[in-house]
């Protein structure tokens, strides 16, 4: 009886030693996205494995000029130009846009056109190329977080090949949706519907544009095309609201219009420089620039212009802004660089601006005269100057109401003083409409 009690005492021991052990609980996921009330989820999205590019030439690690470097579009490539030297380097090939991290490290491009353009990163000496995006979706307005750690940009399912006017833009922004996507978690963050991202000096707020909600009359589009606010967010998509929008199309006051678009943060961010586009004023479409408070909603009138505003870049002293805009519907019949102008504008006295609605006074006053047929432009980093886009075989001599011709053939970058004209040409040839970024 003793022998048959100690095997059942042993059997007994013998499997609670093999017992399997208590499963480890499984590491915990990223709490997902709180949604606004306009946030978009994106559900079971596929997201790219990033690849490596073997095609482009510049694999090997390439010498970055001191001194400063203009980057630029040229033949389709990404560029580096020297200041010092006037020396060019291919970064990366087939780049229809991009914009270089705060750092100057990374570099954000966007490879191909319209629904065929994919989102790239590269090193800024050409090394380390990886494709982010394989999604055929039409990707613009790159917009950096000040740590370089991410981006966000508009990811639209229109297949865009360019946002030149009114038209051009609603079709873009009715379709689109903004992106977050941060280089340590390979996740595509969708933040809202809208176009037109910027992102605050302190990376804690997002700025961007409504997708229009209604239908104008006075648009050969049938779909929408007016009606939209710029919606501010924080950078995880809560806490919005909307400091600045557009209603309807009645002239001539500060935050009124068809359409309100591209918001650019003060170097202080404190405020949003918002363009209002007014629609067709005697031949021509007219837009207002306005100083909007980002917490109060207060907005002061700033200018007007003709056609689409393209870009707004405030200095890097914050006291001084340039304002690129394309008239492409104007009365002339003028195209390609003979529809681009550039103005230099400071942010103290005032001025009176004649509109076909009557006068009015506006903040701020013209630092030269407006540089016509220039197209983008970048600020050196200490402000003193601008690397600009003028058309090829560009002469200050020309008049400016003269037809260029040229229309869409490679410019030339010029070295751009405050206060001046360009009186230095740096490289040729760069793409028409190639955005310009100016890095230490």
């Amino acid at each position: 009886m003793r022998r048959m009690l100690l095997l059942w005492v042993l059997l007994f021991v013998t499997s609670c030693a093999t017992l399997p052990a208590d499963p480890v609980a499984p590491m915990s996921t990223p709490d997902p996205l709180i949604p606004t009330s306009t946030t978009v989820i994106a559900v079971d999205t596929p997201q790219p494995t990033p690849s490596i590019d073997v095609t482009t030439p510049t694999s090997a690690a390439q010498v970055i000029p001191g001194g400063g470097e203009l980057l630029a579009l040229s033949n389709g490539d990404l560029i580096g130009v020297s200041i010092a030297t006037q020396n060019r380097r291919i970064i990366l090939s087939g780049v229809s846009d991009f914009a270089a991290a705060p750092n100057g490290l990374l570099i954000a491009a966007i490879r191909g056109i319209g629904a065929n353009g994919e989102l790239w990163t590269v090193n800024r000496d050409a090394t380390e190329v990886q494709q982010r995006t394989d999604d055929q979706r039409t990707l613009a307005d790159i917009a950096w977080l000040p740590d370089s750690s991410g981006i966000v940009y508009a990811a639209s399912d229109t297949d865009s090949k360019g946002q030149a006017s009114w038209l051009d833009w609603a079709a873009f922004c009715r379709n689109s949706t903004i992106i977050k996507r941060l280089w340590a978690d390979p996740r595509e963050i969708p933040m809202a519907p809208g176009c037109d991202p910027t992102v605050s000096p302190d990376g804690k707020r997002i700025a961007y544009a409504t997708r229009p909600s209604r239908t104008d009359s006075s648009a050969a589009d049938p779909a929408f095309t007016a009606a939209n606010t710029i919606h501010l967010i924080n950078v995880a998509g809560q806490n919005g609201w909307d400091p600045i929008s557009a209603a309807g199309a009645e002239p001539g006051r500060p935050g009124q219009g068809l359409l309100v678009y591209h918001p650019s943060w003060s170097r202080d961010g404190k405020s949003l420089f918002v363009s209002v586009f007014l629609g067709n004023r005697v031949e021509t479409d007219v837009n207002l620039l306005t100083l909007v408070d980002a917490s109060a909603g207060t907005q002061q009138l700033l200018g007007t212009s003709a056609g689409w505003n393209r870009a707004l870049i405030p200095a890097p002293d914050g006291g001084v802004y340039l304002l690129t805009s394309q008239n492409t519907g104007n009365a002339r019949g003028a195209l390609g660089w003979d529809t681009w102008q550039s103005l230099i504008m400071n942010l103290t006295g005032t001025r009176d601006i004649y509109l076909p609605d009557g006068t009015f006074s506006a903040t701020g006053t013209p630092l030269g005269d407006t540089l016509n047929r220039a197209q983008f432009a970048a600020w050196q980093p200490d402000g003193k100057a601008l690397a600009v886009l003028m058309p090829p075989a560009w002469d200050p001599g020309i008049a400016p109401n003269e037809d260029y011709g040229h229309v869409d053939e490679a410019g030339e970058l010029w070295i751009w003083q405050v206060g001046g004209i360009p009186t230095k040409k740096i490289s040729t040839p760069i793409d028409a409409g190639s955005p310009i970024q100016w890095l230490p």
